[in-house]
């Protein structure tokens, strides 16, 4: 099981919105499928994210067909943070891998540097 760092949520919540209509429970579902069950955020994280995301306008409720359940969506606001997250999160993966690299690199693993170094520089 992995912790994600901190907006993490934040991105794979809207870009499963943008995908398909969710509800938080769906949400959950997807992340830990979409990650093999490496990250299982709570309940808490979860409604805690489409509460924040809602009252800022990025996802939009959708009227109830079942229930009492509550379906949400990406709204054009959503998108434009989606793609303004997407951007971000590209230089911090090259931003973590040159760090994993030293971390390699102390731990006495040249070739595990070395690996990881080249990753980095090929994105």
């Amino acid at each position: 099981m992995i912790s994600a760092p901190k907006g993490v949520l934040r991105l794979a919540a809207l870009k499963m919105l943008s995908e398909s209509s969710l509800s938080g429970s769906d949400l959950a579902e997807q992340i830990v499928r979409v990650t093999n069950g490496q990250w299982n955020p709570g309940p808490g994280s979860i409604y805690l994210i489409l509460k924040e995301l809602l009252k800022k306008g990025m996802i939009t409720e959708l009227p109830k067909r079942e229930g009492n359940v509550r379906r949400y969506i990406v709204s054009g606001k959503g998108k434009q943070e989606l793609a303004r997250l997407t951007k971000e999160t590209e230089s911090d993966v090259s931003r973590q891998l040159r760090l994993l690299a030293v971390y390699s690199s102390l731990a006495g693993r040249e070739e595990l540097r070395t690996k990881v170094s080249a990753f980095a520089d090929s994105l």
